[in-house]
């Protein structure tokens, strides 16, 4: 349950830097369709990011090349 409310805090945060950042008003319909635009963006990049990490991490070698000690 911690780590949903952690996402959306994360997401909800992640919202509020696009609109003031860009200083975006979401009554303006022009406005909004711009936001989801940069959010879809920035949600698309995180992921990216996500699976980059996770295949170096995936292909990194956790095991010691031999045994040392017999």
């Amino acid at each position: 349950m911690k780590i949903w409310i952690f996402v959306l805090k994360f997401l909800l945060i992640g919202a509020l830097f696009i609109i003031s950042n860009h200083q975006l008003h979401l009554a303006n319909p022009q406005e909004r369709a711009q936001f989801f635009e940069l959010y879809y963006n920035w949600i698309s990049h995180i992921f990216d990011q996500g699976k980059l990490i996770t295949g170096y991490v995936i292909n990194s070698k956790w095991l010691p090349d031999k045994i040392s000690g017999k």
